[in-house]
């Protein structure tokens, strides 16, 4: 029942392959670890830089925004004053001539 244990032998590990495997597998945690301080560091300085973009756009926003209060308010005196044109011209031409005279 336990003939395999009687069959297996000892294995040496030599010093070197546990040094390299220990190496190695610090070396990979050194890299994940740095590559997650990356991240991290990357995301907060877009972080920044999107807290700046908004106050950037807000400001443009609102400057807009009054330039284009103005320029409707133009477009409102323009659009009352071409309908007064309109009228005066209309006063000078008169009424159109009928093409039937009236009995």
């Amino acid at each position: 029942m336990w003939a395999w244990r009687e069959r297996m032998e000892a294995m040496y590990v030599s010093i070197e392959v546990l040094t390299t495997i220990g190496s190695f597998t610090g070396l990979l945690v050194a890299i994940v670890a740095g590559f997650g301080w990356t991240i991290r560091r990357s995301d907060a300085q877009l972080q920044q830089l999107g807290d700046r973009l908004d106050g950037r756009i807000d400001r443009l926003e609102e400057r807009l925004d009054a330039r284009i209060d103005r320029l409707e308010e133009r477009f409102d005196v323009l659009t009352h004053e071409v309908i007064e044109i309109k009228i005066a011209v209309a006063r000078l031409e008169g009424p159109l001539p009928r093409l039937v005279p009236a009995r």
